[in-house]
């Protein structure tokens, strides 16, 4: 798996729940050592890097997202804190990634969920 996980940033990010697999997961939440959650979608992909969008997430939120109440679009295109962070992550081993901070009204429509999508998950299953 391409390292997305480690973003100095954020904090060393452990993976909380993958909610879509494609080869490796590309829908999941996760948390750094501070306890703060992230949503995590991989979101476009060329030649050289595939580009992770990552929105900051209160647990209130989280569970709101895995019920379905907010569709994963929405989760993105409008986050709590108003930006998302774009992970560049470069195929070459030896490249560093890429990290933007994006205020929300900056992300491009074909990075985010299709409208309407959503996850269908028993909110009492919660890890959280």
């Amino acid at each position: 798996m391409l390292d997305v996980l480690n973003i100095p940033e954020l904090g060393k990010l452990e993976i909380v729940e993958i909610y879509a697999y494609y080869d490796q997961p590309i829908l999941y939440s996760c948390k750094n050592a501070s306890g703060h959650y992230y949503l995590v979608v991989a979101a476009a992909e060329d030649a050289q890097f595939l580009t992770w969008l990552c929105v900051a997430v209160s647990t209130e939120r989280l569970n709101l997202i895995r019920s379905g109440k907010i569709d994963l679009h929405d989760a993105f295109a409008h986050p709590e804190n108003r930006y998302a962070i774009q992970v560049r992550v470069p195929y070459d081993k030896h490249a560093s990634h890429q990290i933007d901070w994006t205020q929300s009204n900056q992300i491009s429509e074909d990075m985010l969920p299709i409208p309407g999508e959503c996850l269908d998950l028993e909110s009492d299953t919660s890890p959280f």
